[in-house]
Parts: C-alpha cells; structure tokens; sequence
C-alpha cells in the first residue's frame, strides 16, 4: 500500500482531515491538454503546492455478498477487475493523477458501502466489473435517482443518497466515458450504452448501487465485458486486452469535465 493509501484509510478510519488534492478546475495544463497561461510555447507545470486531482479506482468484489469468484471461460470476475485496475493505476499516475485503489490485493474483500466512502476522498469514482449475462460488450452504469440503503444488520440502514449534483455529473461522466470508450475499444467489445443504477439487481431494489448511495463524487459502474461470451472473456483475460481497457478508461476520466 502506497503512502497516499495509507494515509487516507487511516483517516477515514480515525476521522482525521483527508489529503487536499486539486478540483478539476485546478488541473494542471499538462494533465487537462489546456496550453498554459504563460504561452503557447511555455513548459505546462504544475503548481509545487497542491497535488493533481485523486481518482478513485474501485475493483469490484470480493465482499460478503459476491466473491466473484467463480471460474468463467478460464478466469473470473474478482481476477480481472483486479488486473486492469492496477494497469488503470500505473496510466493514471503516468498522466500525473493520484490514485486511491479500495482494495490492495485480488482477494481482499471490502464492502460495497465501504467502498463509497473510500471513494469520497476523490473527485472521481470508477467501479470497476464484468457481466455475467447473455450478450456481448460494455455498458456503463450511473446513479440515475436517489436510492435508500437496506441492510438492516447495518447503522446506516435507510440512509439515503446520492444528491441530485452528483445523480447530474455522474451522468456527465458517463457520457464522457461512453465516448471515450467506444473509440478505444471499436473492434473489439461493443457499446452497450449508458444505463441507471435502476437497470441493475441491486439498484431496482434499493434504488442505486450500494456505493453510488453513498457517494458524494460523480461514480461510474462500468461493466468492462461479458464474461460468459467466450470472445469478450478471450479480449479481457489478454494483457492486450486489459491494456487497452484500462487506456480507453483513463482517456475518459481526462475527458469529463463537470
């Protein structure tokens, strides 16, 4: 674990302040491709006093309710979620971001309401998973109205969320990721679209995703492929594949703007 991790989930853990980090009207001309004040021709830099903006990457399971687990056209769920959010990490801290990562291992689990809240330290959210259901390529799942968390074992049992800001930029962002995604990825996976929370299992019931309930930044479920059709397993079980995941995912987190 790195020393930002670190420092982040002993803060959340003890309530002491988070690490300040850049907003994204703060982004460094380097990072957002805007050229810089000084001139076109002047080194984009940015200011040695604050950090570049931190994104949160989410690698979907294991948790108690889902270990993602099962074997898959020779892989599983929790294994690639894994894979290409740590080549989304090292391509994000390439471009300059931070990066907080909910879990450190491919078999630590964390739940889902924690994963949230890890979240919330950053400017973004990127859960990341695969399907498991008839068809073939991606989709990209947000927030798409205010769920009510029910898991009645739990203190926060009925809380209530996301805020209408952060049902809007979420969907912001995931009309940016879509794009971005789609030219990345043509060839290989399809584009299955921008979905609501409501679409999914879990968000018909409670009304959001569990984390997206607790999110306080624009969150992004994306559902990288469909594991169960043998050629999108084939694309995301290749370092290829996973590369060229991860690389159409960061060009879409510096496409949005809020």
């Amino acid at each position: 674990m790195n020393h930002l991790a670190l420092l982040i989930t002993a803060a959340l853990a003890w309530g002491f302040p988070l690490p300040a980090t850049a907003g994204w009207d703060e982004l460094p001309a380097s990072v957002s491709g805007v050229k810089s004040a000084s001139g076109p021709d002047a080194p984009a830099t940015p200011s040695p006093e604050r950090a570049l903006p931190l994104i949160c990457v989410d690698p979907g399971h294991p948790n108690s309710f889902s270990a993602g687990t099962d074997m898959v056209n020779g892989t599983n769920e929790a294994r690639i979620n894994w894979q290409v959010s740590v080549r989304l990490e090292r391509i994000l801290k390439e471009k300059g971001f931070e990066v907080i990562m909910t879990r450190h291992s491919e078999t630590q689990s964390v739940e889902n309401k924690d994963r949230g809240l890890i979240c919330n330290a950053a400017v973004l959210a990127v859960h990341l998973h695969c399907e498991s259901t008839p068809g073939s390529g991606f989709a990209l799942y947000y927030p798409d109205r205010e769920g009510t968390f029910e898991y009645k074992d739990d203190p926060d049992n009925g809380f209530k969320g996301p805020s209408s800001q952060v049902i809007t930029d979420s969907l912001v962002f995931a009309q940016a990721m879509e794009r971005s995604m789609k030219a990345g990825l043509a060839g290989s996976l399809a584009d299955l679209g921008v979905k609501g929370d409501s679409r999914t299992l879990v968000g018909e019931s409670q009304g959001a995703l569990t984390f997206s309930i607790f999110s306080k930044i624009p969150t992004l479920t994306i559902e990288m492929a469909v594991l169960t059709n043998k050629r999108d397993a084939a694309f995301i079980r290749s370092e290829a594949g996973q590369e060229k995941m991860a690389d159409a995912i960061a060009s879409g987190i510096l496409l949005y703007r809020p």
